[in-house]
């Protein structure tokens, strides 16, 4: 049950829709058509204790041209006790001279369980418009009652970065990450035994990538590859991995 919701443009908040495994869908719209030069943006999600949620956007999420400034986006996320939390929302696509700041703070309780998604086309690929943003930056920084369990910060800017390096982008357009985070142990899930097991899934074709277990309570997939499909499917086929592998729920694909 959505206990309390409220947003206000550019974003909308959509009637909440159970899945088969009973955890709540919930899309988050723009109807503005996408983030513009000034927007701030705050999104609160707290999952209460033993419920299992999730938040993904209804499509990619345009990111526009901003010649005078950018755009900055907060996302606080707070996991309960004994709870599951889905935060997939579908690629940020940066269009040319756009810059765009990201700020993701995440409290996991004890028991608590997080999948994460970051995923981004630097561009509108099809009109050969590539790594022409100004900026994206990304901060997600994640702590339980121990403390830190990870903490990442990137600052790409493709006028001054050789993004395209060794170690970088290499030649592929595309890249996204994939974090499950939280009290493994509780949800039966042990992350060295997960990435060696799953290490296929992240083999498909024009991509690269690997699954690595945190140093505790987490593990992360990373890919690059020459369009968004391919990490789509890679990292929804690890959700489904999870949900009935380890949750044991029912496939419930998302509806986009």
């Amino acid at each position: 049950m959505l206990v309390e919701r409220y947003s206000r443009p550019p974003l909308q908040v959509m009637r909440p829709i159970p899945d088969a495994a009973g955890c709540l869908n919930v899309y988050l719209l723009s109807p503005t058509g996408g983030v513009v030069q000034g927007d701030r943006t705050t999104l609160d999600l707290c999952a209460g204790a033993g419920t299992h949620a999730l938040l993904t956007t209804q499509s990619a999420t345009k990111v526009y041209r901003m010649p005078d400034g950018w755009a900055e986006q907060r996302i606080h996320i707070d996991v309960g006790p004994g709870a599951v939390f889905e935060y997939v929302p579908d690629a940020a696509i940066l269009f040319a001279d756009s810059d765009l700041r990201q700020h993701i703070e995440v409290t996991l309780h004890p028991g608590a369980l997080l999948l994460l998604f970051e995923i981004v086309m630097p561009g509108r690929l099809a009109r050969g418009e590539c790594l022409q943003f100004r900026r994206y930056a990304n901060r997600l920084v994640v702590r339980d009652d121990d403390g830190l369990v990870l903490y990442e910060a990137s600052s790409l800017e493709p006028e001054r970065d050789n993004l395209e390096a060794m170690g970088r982008l290499e030649g592929y357009a595309c890249w996204g990450s994939a974090y499950l985070l939280g009290s493994l142990d509780a949800w039966n899930i042990d992350a060295a035994a997960f990435c060696a097991a799953h290490q296929q899934l992240m083999e498909c074709g024009g991509s690269i990538g690997g699954l690595s277990p945190l140093h505790r309570n987490g593990l992360c997939a990373r890919m690059l590859s020459d369009h968004l499909e391919p990490i789509y499917r890679v990292f929804h086929g690890l959700r489904t991995v999870i949900r009935t592998r380890h949750l044991n729920l029912p496939d419930a694909p998302l509806r986009k």
